[in-house]
C-alpha cells in the first residue's frame, strides 16, 4: 500500500525504537519478567513430572518379589 511520502506507522515506531540504541528500564523489567515466568513454569512442570514418575515407579517396584523364584530342576 502506497502512502504518498509518509512513513508507515509500524516502520516509524521501529525506527524510533532503534534510534535510541539503549534499552530502557521498562524493557529490561518486561524481558526479565518474561524469562522468570518461563523458568518458573519449566521448574513447576519438571517437579510435577518427577513426582508423577517417582510415584508410578515406586508402585512398580513394590510389586517386584524380594527373592527370585526357585529354579526347578528336572
Amino acid at each position: 500500500m502506497t502512502s504518498h511520502g509518509a512513513r508507515g506507522g509500524q516502520s516509524a515506531a521501529w525506527g524510533d525504537a532503534q534510534a535510541s540504541g539503549t534499552p530502557t528500564v521498562g524493557w529490561f523489567v518486561r524481558r526479565s519478567a518474561l524469562w522468570v515466568s518461563i523458568m518458573v513454569l519449566a521448574l513447576v512442570l519438571a517437579c510435577t513430572l518427577y513426582g508423577f514418575a517417582s510415584q508410578v515407579g515406586a508402585n512398580d517396584v513394590r510389586g517386584v518379589p524380594k527373592a527370585p523364584p526357585p529354579e526347578f530342576k528336572v
